[in-house]
């Protein structure tokens, strides 16, 4: 099967990459396609709109918002945080694979026409998590 998955962690480096790369390694050794598009300060490598129509499942494992989700619509999907990917990957593919054929899996609802101009999400400004404690929320 085909997984994609999408990772963004709060610095947009170091987490992001690990479950990048453990998603990868998870999926060579169970036996499925993973293809992680990666969300970060370095910028977004957006995975092309056929490759995620042929998905079967996605999972994102973000701590920020997930740039242009209307792209995944209609698709079954897990939604953790960075951290749970780093440490569970093999667990969350075997999972989301489990709800796809016990059919019990959550779809992205999300019915937006799919836009390839990049946006800045509204909120992206917004500090949470961490950096707002650390520097203060705005208002």
């Amino acid at each position: 099967m085909r997984i994609v998955c999408v990772t963004s962690c709060l610095s947009g480096i170091v987490g992001t990459y690990i479950a990048a790369e453990a998603f990868r390694r998870s999926g060579e050794h169970l036996g499925h396609e993973i293809v992680v598009e990666t969300q970060g300060t370095t910028g977004s490598g957006p995975l092309s709109q056929d490759l995620i129509e042929s998905a079967d499942g996605v999972i994102f494992a973000v701590d920020l918002e997930i740039t242009w989700r209307d792209r995944f619509a209609g698709k079954p999907f897990l939604h953790v945080d960075v951290a749970t990917a780093i440490n569970g990957s093999t667990d969350l593919i075997q999972q989301l694979l489990g709800q796809i054929q016990d059919g019990t899996a959550k779809r992205i609802d999300v019915a937006l026409p799919v836009d390839t101009t990049p946006t800045r999400p509204q909120n992206s400004s917004k500090k949470k998590g961490f950096v707002a404690k650390l520097f203060g929320k705005r208002r």
